[in-house]
């Protein structure tokens, strides 16, 4: 049977936390699949689980933390972790990556709290156990004590003797009972050093996974676009990623040629700030609305307020701007047939295609170009998605996309048509190039080679092709450039050409 935990108890926390703390991480909790099995598979055993994942929380997320002054005994050894946890540079290093940031501090709860429960014995976890209820025994009997205590003073001297013997002997009988709960307690000792060591060592494996964690949201199209998001948002994408070995292959490749791309792209905007074209959100208190700054006015709301601020949700101005002028659409053909699914270095071919098209989806948004994907396989298997006028793909959208996969057969005709018919028929992509992501294992007719060429030179199009490791023979019957990727951690020129495009 799992154990009640006594919710709302001040003294169970260890470190001071304010109305909107709590408030925090509860809803992050009741967000975060993780962190609630967690606390549910952990009562049993680490009653008060409940009180230590609020406790580590506020100690990543605060700028300065403080300890409660009072502190229930039942959660001293939450305090002497949470204490030999702060004292360590593991902890300080990580605490530079949370503080103030709500997801980054419910990541860094999370893997600190689940290496560090997964460390403990059952030798321990018996232990923290029985402290808990030798503890709240102690407390009954205090209590029941100092009632006992009241009611005898209550009682004149001198009279009702025989009640007051009662009592008295009640009293006796409990103290003795006290001091034997506390030579027990004593006994069960957990070493300040031991917890120091092992604050130390999951500090900075939390650190390191939160880390990662972070390149794998800072992927794809622009790096900080799921700080708009709220945090409980941003956990269930961090967790679809971090529970999908290919998205989170993925994730960490692309994070690379993101980098690569915006590096070979990054464009200077400067913001006139002489006209109001619109309301969008953010966090920019120059431009904050008015009605969104009263908020600050009433105490039940600032909390609102800081969680918007945090998360870039408050209603702002944008201003008139002036942006370089962006170049043509891509169309971006990318091979989902099976060979694709081979390994190429250590890493599949299939990764490496959607990565480098995550690059380079990452340079139609920076330029504010339209970008379609043409996901082909055996003749006639296709799978598009078309990204126009900046309404571009939204997390849950972008991780849909990267999950497609054929697994068949091979046929560039189909694709090489249906990007033609983007370019021809659909306004919107009018002077596109066509980017072409293979392994090059595909022949074309003569007959259709002929009629591509036509429409290539009445359409003025280029076509630039990223080959994954086989032949270009055929790539280069209907291509303008072959770029041949054998080593993509080490094909930096090739990347940044291709990226320039």
């Amino acid at each position: 049977m799992i154990m009640k935990v006594f919710q709302n108890k001040k003294n169970y926390f260890v470190i001071k936390h304010d109305s909107y703390d709590l408030f925090s991480f509860k809803n992050i909790k009741e967000n975060s699949e993780d962190l609630t099995k967690i606390e549910q598979e952990n009562l049993e055993n680490y009653p008060t689980i409940s009180y230590l994942l609020q406790d580590i929380y506020s100690c990543f997320y605060k700028i300065k933390p403080k300890f409660s002054k009072k502190i229930d005994s039942v959660v001293e050894i939450n305090k002497a972790l949470i204490e030999e946890m702060i004292k360590t540079k593991e902890y300080k290093q990580l605490h530079q990556l949370t503080k103030l940031d709500e997801f980054s501090s419910a990541i860094a709860t999370l893997k600190f709290a689940q290496k560090f429960l997964k460390q403990l014995t059952e030798e321990q976890k018996e232990e923290i156990k029985n402290m808990y209820l030798l503890q709240n025994e102690i407390n009954n009997l205090q209590s029941e004590i100092d009632s006992l205590k009241d009611l005898l003073k209550k009682i004149p001297k001198g009279k009702n003797i025989k009640q007051r013997k009662q009592i008295g002997k009640k009293i006796k009988e409990n103290l003795a009972k006290l001091k034997k709960l506390e030579g027990q307690i004593k006994k069960i000792d957990f070493k300040k050093g031991d917890l120091r060591r092992i604050a130390r060592k999951f500090c900075d494996s939390a650190r390191k996974d939160l880390e990662e964690t972070q390149d794998l949201l800072d992927w794809g199209i622009d790096p900080g676009h799921l700080q708009k998001l709220p945090v409980e948002e941003k956990i269930r994408i961090a967790n679809l990623i971090q529970n999908n070995s290919k998205l989170k292959k993925i994730a960490q490749i692309a994070g690379r040629f993101q980098r690569l791309a915006i590096y070979k792209q990054e464009t200077k905007v400067k913001h006139g700030l002489d006209e109001i074209v619109n309301i969008t959100i953010g966090n920019d208190l120059s431009k904050i609305l008015p009605s969104e700054l009263l908020l600050l006015s009433n105490f039940k709301t600032k909390p609102i307020f800081y969680k918007k601020f945090l998360e870039g949700q408050l209603l702002q101005y944008r201003f008139e701007g002036i942006e370089k002028r962006a170049k043509g659409p891509v169309v971006c053909c990318v091979d989902n047939s099976g060979s694709m699914t081979e390994y190429f270095g250590s890493i599949t071919r299939e990764i490496w295609s959607k990565s480098f098209m995550l690059g380079l989806l990452t340079i139609a948004k920076k330029q504010g170009r339209n970008f379609a994907i043409i996901y082909f396989g055996s003749k006639n298997e296709l799978q598009q998605f078309s990204f126009e006028n900046k309404n571009y793909p939204d997390p849950k959208k972008l991780i849909e996309i990267l999950s497609f996969f054929f697994d068949g057969g091979t046929d560039f005709e189909t694709p090489l048509n249906c990007a033609i018919s983007y370019i021809e028929k659909q306004p919107n992509f009018k002077d596109a190039d066509i980017i072409f992501i293979t392994d090059g294992e595909c022949q074309v007719s003569s007959e259709f080679l002929e009629n591509f060429k036509k429409k290539k030179k009445n359409l003025n199009f280029k076509v630039y092709s990223i080959l994954i490791g086989y032949a270009k023979n055929t790539l280069e019957d209907f291509s303008d450039e072959v770029f041949i990727l054998e080593d993509l951690f080490n094909e930096n020129e090739i990347i940044d050409r291709i990226y320039q495009i």
